[in-house]
């Protein structure tokens, strides 16, 4: 039993290496950086806070600031001193529609267009200039009157150069009177909610209430077990059971297709809440798509962060778990003039929960423009969860609990301010994780987390993958179940591209000695298709890492020689991944020269060529690969020898189909080098090596990805299959120096040097590398 010879024990390496880009890489639209040896960077790009594709919401900073500055966006502020809300400011008083993040909404095109907010008021001047022109839909008797024209101003005022606009000016309204005759007409409010349910609206506003406590309604079933909420509102403010069931079955059929909002009390002593915004607190089925609106005076700092807090309304209380708190110091439209006389171009500044809570139902029209794949539940929980509750340590707010949203969304409450101040730009952007969803709902769909959606493409791929997948739209979904979408091939990222030189050092097969040899190799691709220590980089062995080689070689007839080996080796590119295989090699000779014909059978485990696609793509658990090669040898001259070598072979997918790859076949690889090599060039002893090589090359495939593209309202994902070939732009081709010298005591000195052209094969992109290599021997 032999072992190869110049086998190294100890050995240090110098490396450089530079590169140029050219056309895109594989990775996250980096041009060439992937071929400077790093480990791949496992996050999709665009980031998932930043440029989102089509169906995404996109924030424009610079517009969002100008709005912020214009004048009728801020016609809508109002002064603390001025409307009387008894705070002495020791601060920068907080713009309600900027402290609510209503600008950067905007800046992202959205403005409720072709969304219905439903208000439910005293009354409304639709003639007035921040309604007039809308659509506009009614439910009885519509009196004319100041405070629901406020309040619709608010929502969705028009948005025109004039006077002030509302959080949602592209929105529909339908309108109901609280007192179409003069007083609480209850059937007009459940009609008038049973009909915005019909017409599809996203938000049902209520600024009106009445002045009781929660407690009481809270007492009166504590001490009447078997009654119903509807009896317990009857007990408390009148009006009939009977009615009272029927408007609570109004709004939960509403609630199918939209929001309550409701604004809380102005009564700052009512610390657990008045009894209509409370409602879901007691009749639980209300809770699926409900918003209580608490008020409150801010002051924020140069960032915008509220360093003040003081509550001016009813606390949240018992709608703590679902209320939302909100500047509610404002300006808006109103019916007359300061002489009393009917105006429609009269203004007037106010504060109150009324003038939180349109606020909240503009919001929600924005929501479900930008999302009209959710449900009114979804919308509500957004907001919810994406409340700013940064302050309430600041603030000494103790919290009351957490909700738990689900996908490791959590979101903290207190009692008195409920889930924060409302951040319309947090509740439209991504929350919590984002994953890729494989299944048929996003409720039972498997999730994987961005690291585990990563394709890790190696550079014998180029990038096949990026300009097969670009084209195809893949959808990716945050915590709460929104749908964000990129293109599929953000989530391809390049491996290393292999700029550095190959140093000479570990013998070849053909330097070996006859029957059983032995070797542990760091290069098994030089070891099994070299020629004597030179050529072999272009192999599909090129992929191996550490290896085993064992290799017999048997006479064939009087001048040939066959030799069959096998290996196992950890894999190069793949952390847990191997490869397993074996080959034959027949040696003639070729003049005074040598032509070798060979073939090798591997399997490999842990990726497909080298290719992790992560739990979401899956794939392949492994491959099986064949390869035949082309090999020669020939001296031309005293010292000096030409050599070449050709491989392709095909590669055949196992495992995978649990993910979104469901087809990955028809992959074909090549490589090449040609060369010289010569002997004793400077000093005896010493080889120096010219050639020319294409690198391992992936150069026929077909991908098919069964990928997530949407979501349907009741949760079903929208699936979509798509085919692309695999083609690279470029085809990468090496020019190689190399330089080894024998020194005294076992030892040598190598030096390499590499230019690549369309490194990685990525058409335009450069690469050059630089090693310096030291081997002692003991």
């Amino acid at each position: 039993m032999n072992t190869f010879k110049g086998l190294a024990i100890f050995g240090i390496a110098i490396a450089l290496a530079a590169c140029s880009g050219g056309g895109s890489s594989s990775g996250g639209g980096s041009s060439g950086s992937s071929a400077s040896g790093t480990g791949p960077i496992t996050v999709f790009s665009p980031a998932p806070s930043a440029g989102w594709a089509t169906r995404s919401v996109t924030f424009n900073a610079a517009q969002a600031a100008a709005l912020a500055a214009s004048g009728e966006f801020r016609a809508s502020d109002a002064s603390c001193g001025t409307v009387g809300c008894g705070v002495t400011p020791t601060g920068t008083q907080s713009s309600p529609f900027i402290l609510h993040g209503v600008n950067w909404a905007h800046s992202a095109g959205l403005a409720g267009t072709g969304k219905t907010i439903a208000i439910v008021d005293d009354g409304f001047r639709t003639s007035h200039q921040e309604l007039a022109g809308k659509t506009i839909s009614t439910t009885g008797t519509i009196p004319t009157e100041g405070h629901g024209t406020f309040v619709a101003s608010l929502a969705a005022g028009l948005k025109n150069g004039v006077g002030m606009h509302g959080v949602a000016p592209g929105a529909n309204l339908h309108l109901t009177s609280i007192q179409p005759s003069g007083g609480f007409d209850i059937a007009n409010v459940t009609n008038g909610t049973l009909a915005a349910a019909g017409l599809n609206a996203v938000a049902q506003n209520n600024s009106w209430g009445f002045e009781v406590s929660s407690t009481n309604l809270q007492n009166y079933l504590n001490s009447n077990p078997g009654a119903s909420t509807a009896q317990g509102l009857n007990a408390v403010l009148g009006y009939g059971s009977a009615n009272w069931q029927g408007y609570i079955n109004a709004l939960d059929s509403f609630q199918a297709r939209g929001v309550v909002v409701w604004a809380l009390s102005n009564n700052n002593a009512l610390t657990s809440g008045d009894v209509m915004a409370t409602l879901p607190y007691y009749e639980s089925r209300l809770a699926e798509a409900w918003i209580a609106a608490a008020n409150g005076y801010f002051e924020v700092n140069g960032s915008g962060d509220i360093t003040r807090a003081v509550r001016l309304s009813a606390a949240c209380g018992l709608a703590a778990k679902f209320c939302l708190a909100g500047d509610g110091i404002t300006t808006g439209a109103w019916h007359v003039d300061g002489g009393n006389n009917a105006s429609d171009t009269s203004y007037r500044s106010g504060l109150g929960t009324s003038f939180v809570a349109p606020q909240v139902s503009g919001a929600v029209a924005l929501l479900a423009e930008a999302f009209p794949d959710m449900t009114p539940s979804e919308w509500a929980q957004r907001l919810l969860a994406s409340a700013d509750n940064s302050w309430f340590a600041a603030q000494g707010v103790p919290v009351a609990g957490t909700i738990d949203y689900g996908n490791g969304v959590s979101h903290a409450y207190s009692t008195e301010w409920g889930h924060g101040v409302m951040d319309i730009r947090a509740a439209l952007s991504p929350i919590g994780s984002v994953s890729v969803l494989s299944g048929a709902s996003v409720a039972t769909a498997e999730r994987h987390t961005l690291a585990d959606s990563t394709v890790v493409a190696p550079s014998s791929f180029g990038d096949s993958l990026t300009l097969a997948l670009q084209p195809q739209q893949l959808a990716v979904f945050d915590a709460l179940n929104r749908a964000y979408s990129v293109s599929a091939a953000s989530a391809v990222v390049a491996g290393p591209v292999a700029v550095m030189p190959h140093l000479p050092g570990q013998a070849s097969l053909d330097q070996a000695g006859s029957g059983l040899n032995l070797a542990h190799t760091g290069d098994l691709a030089g070891a099994v298709g070299g020629f004597s220590g030179a050529g072999g980089q272009a192999s599909v062995l090129s992929m191996a890492g550490e290896s085993l080689l064992m290799a017999s070689t048997a006479p064939v007839g009087s001048v040939g020689e066959l030799t069959a080996y096998g290996f196992a080796a950890e894999h190069g590119a793949l952390e847990h991944g191997s490869l397993a295989g074996a080959g034959l090699t027949l040696s003639l000779p070729a003049g005074s020269g040598q032509f070798r014909l060979g073939a090798t059978l591997a399997g490999e485990e842990g990726g497909v060529m080298g290719l992790d696609g992560g739990s979401a793509f899956d794939f392949g658990s492994g491959s099986t690969i064949g390869a035949v090669s082309l090999g020669l040898e020939q001296p031309v001259a005293a010292g000096v020898s030409l050599f070449g070598r050709l491989e392709y072979g095909a590669v055949a997918r196992q495992g995978g189909g649990t993910g979104l790859v469901s087809d990955f076949s028809g992959l074909t690889f090549s490589g090449m080098e040609i060369g010289a090599s010569f002997s004793d060039a400077l000093m005896a002893g010493d080889r120096l090596t010219l050639s020319v090589a294409q690198p391992l090359r992936i150069e026929t495939g077909t991908i098919e990805v069964t990928r997530p593209v949407g979501r349907m309202a009741d949760g079903s994902i929208v699936n979509q299959t798509a085919s692309a070939d695999l083609a690279s732009s470029g085809r990468q081709i090496d020019l190689n120096l190399s330089y080894q010298a024998e020194l005294p005591n076992a030892a040598s000195l190598t030096f390499g040097v590499k230019q690549a052209f369309n490194a990685g094969h990525v058409a335009g992109q450069g690469g050059a590398g630089l090693m310096l290599g030291y081997r002692q021997g003991f």
